[in-house]
């Protein structure tokens, strides 16, 4: 990690953040889905310059739905199924078999991701559903632990925003195909 002094306030990883307990910043496993989905319009943006006869909503939905939601699942089963210790350390939980069960869901989840190449449609949309679905509920229950719990952990409160952003927008995308 690079350490830096800006302001008079020492920066150390990706961001330095306040929090109602200090500073803190996000890790890299949070950052790794935001990073993933600018990626994602760069991709959809990329593919409506190349094939613009698909029109730019249709560009930018699969690649979101191809790449974000799947890379998301992938790295999310790596996280919760291979290295639950760090990641449940990290979320200010204790790891136990239903992370890894939550693993599996996010692999299955990301798999449909990627299928969405092949497969348009109501596929889609059947793909859009439980991602959303988990997404929005893990928001929720990460928001329940900050206001019960007093959890400021970072993957506990940084992981909101793509757990709101990706399926919203997707949710628009879709409504706006």
């Amino acid at each position: 990690m690079a350490l830096a002094f800006q302001s008079g306030v020492v920066v150390l990883g990706s961001a330095l953040f306040a929090t109602p307990l200090g500073f803190t910043w996000i890790g890299d496993n949070i950052m790794i889905y935001i990073i993933s989905y600018f990626i994602g319009w760069i991709i959809g943006i990329t593919f409506y310059f190349v094939s613009p006869e698909n029109g730019f909503i249709n560009s930018v939905l699969l690649s979101h739905l191809v790449f974000t939601v799947g890379f998301f699942g992938i790295f999310n089963f790596i996280g919760h199924s291979l290295l639950s210790e760090k990641v449940a350390k990290s979320i200010g939980w204790i790891s136990n078999g239903f992370q890894k069960e939550l693993g599996y869901v996010s692999l299955g989840i990301g798999i449909c991701g990627i299928f969405c190449f092949f497969f348009r449609d109501a596929f889609w949309l059947a793909t859009i559903i439980p991602l959303s679905t988990f997404l929005f509920g893990a928001a929720f229950l990460h928001i329940k632990e900050i206001i019960i719990t007093k959890n400021y952990k970072p993957g506990n409160t940084w992981i909101i925003i793509p757990d709101f952003l990706m399926p919203i927008t997707l949710i628009v995308l879709w409504l706006l195909k």
